[in-house]
C-alpha cells in the first residue's frame, strides 16, 4: 500500500536549501535527481519518490513511499536532512497525510525480545527474536533499525513522535544507538525471526548479540526497504560480512534460471553455498580482511559491459567505488544498479 505525505516550508531563499539539500542527497547517498518545471526536482526509485517544488518565498516536499512503515522513515530522513542546514526550520516541518499522535510509541516500533544467540561462523553472531506482527509486516521489507541504550546499565527510554513528523530521540545519559541490520531468516507462524551480526568489539549491537541472555529486550523500527531485485538479464551481487544477510534473500526470490556473479567476504573454513541460498548465479568469495581492497577488482573482472543489474552493500568508501563502477564502466542508470553503504570506516 502506498503510502505519502506533503510538507510546504517557508523560507526566504528556497533556491538556497534545495541546493543544499540536493548535494547532500547526491554526495553522501548516491541520489540522482531530474529537473522538473520551473527549479523542482525529482527522485524516483524502488516505489519512492522525492519531489522538491519551488514556491514564492517556500518549498513544497513531497513524499511517496512503498508503505506506511517506509514513509515514516522518509519523513524522519527529510526532517534530518533539513536540520542539518537549518535546525529550526526543521522543527517547524508539519506533515500534510500519514500523521502520527504527537508522543505516542512510532508505529513501525516494536520490542522484541532474543530467545537464542550462537556463534555462526568465524565473524558471525546469529540471534532469534520474538518479532510481534512479523507476519503482517514482512511484506515491507527486509530492514531493522535496531536500537540499544548507549549506556547498557542504564533502563531504556525509547523514542516518541514529535510534531515534525521524525521521532525524538532522548538524549544525554538515555542515549539510543541505532543500527540496520536484515531479517536472514522469518518464520511468520511462530512470529520469529533470524538476524545475523557482524562480530567485532566495538559494535554495541554486536556486542549485545553475542553476550545478550535470553529474555533480553531490544527495540526496532521497521521492517522497510529493498525485498527483491528487478528483472534482468544478468546480475552483479556483492557484499560484504554486512551485507551477506540481503544478499541471501535476494538470491532467494531470484528466478531460478538467473545469470550472473556473486562475490561475497566469507572465511575461507567456509563455502559460499554454506551461508548463501542454491543459485544459478556463479559464487565467489573473498576473505573478510581483502575483501574492501580487492572487491573492485572483482567487479571490473565478471560484471562486464552488458551486465544487467549491479548490487553492492558492505562499507561507505568502497560503496562509492562500486556505485562509480556501475555507472561509468557498465553504463548502469536509475533503476539497474544499487551500490548501499551499510556502515562507514
Amino acid at each position: 500500500m502506498t503510502a505519502s505525505a506533503q510538507t510546504t516550508l517557508s523560507l526566504d531563499a528556497p533556491q538556497d536549501m534545495v541546493t543544499k539539500i540536493l548535494s547532500h542527497l547526491k554526495d553522501d547517498h548516491g541520489m540522482a535527481f531530474r529537473p522538473k518545471g520551473a527549479g523542482g526536482h525529482v527522485f524516483e526509485q524502488d516505489g519512492y519518490r522525492i519531489e522538491f517544488a519551488l514556491r514564492p518565498r517556500a518549498l513544497e516536499v513531497r513524499l511517496q513511499a512503498p508503505s506506511d512503515s517506509a514513509m515514516q522513515f522518509s519523513k524522519e530522513g527529510m526532517v534530518h536532512h533539513i536540520a542539518a542546514f537549518d535546525p529550526a526550520l526543521a522543527e517547524t516541518i508539519r506533515w500534510q497525510g500519514l500523521a502520527q499522535k504527537v508522543g505516542a510509541a512510532p508505529s513501525n516500533f516494536r520490542l522484541l525480545t532474543l530467545l537464542r544467540s550462537r556463534r555462526l561462523f568465524e565473524g558471525m553472531q546469529r540471534v532469534a527474536l520474538h518479532y510481534p506482527d512479523i507476519g503482517a509486516l514482512s511484506a515491507q521489507g527486509l530492514h531493522l533499525r535496531l536500537i540499544l541504550p548507549c549506556d547498557p546499565a542504564r533502563p531504556p527510554v525509547w523514542p516518541v513522535m514529535g510534531a515534525n513528523g521524525a521521532p525524538v530521540w532522548p538524549k544525554g545519559p538515555d542515549a539510543l544507538h541505532a543500527r540496520y541490520v536484515t531479517l536472514k531468516n522469518i518464520r511468520p507462524e511462530r512470529e520469529e525471526v533470524d538476524i545475523d551480526v557482524v562480530r567485532h568489539g566495538a559494535g554495541l549491537i554486536s556486542r549485545w548479540a553475542q553476550a545478550a541472555r535470553t529474555g533480553a529486550k531490544i527495540g526496532a523500527m521497521g521492517p522497510v526497504g529493498l525485498s527483491a531485485l528487478p528483472q534482468a538479464p544478468s546480475y552483479f551481487i556483492a557484499a560484504d560480512g554486512t551485507g551477506l544477510p540481503i544478499v541471501a534473500q535476494l538470491l532467494a526470490r531470484l528466478p531460478h534460471d538467473a545469470k550472473g556473479d556473486v562475490v561475497v567476504a566469507l572465511p575461507q573454513s567456509l563455502r559460499p553455498q554454506d551461508y548463501l541460498p542454491p543459485s544459478s548465479l556463479r559464487l565467489h568469495q573473498l576473505p573478510p580482511q581483502v575483501f574492501d581492497r580487492d572487491i573492485l577488482g572483482a567487479a571490473q573482472r565478471f560484471a562486464k559491459p552488458g551486465t544487467g543489474y549491479g548490487f553492492f552493500a558492505g562499507e561507505f568508501t568502497t560503496a562509492q567505488q562500486l556505485r562509480n563502477h556501475f555507472k561509468g564502466p557498465l553504463g548502469l542508470g536509475k533503476g539497474q544498479q544499487m551500490s548501499t553503504a551499510y556502515w562507514r570506516r
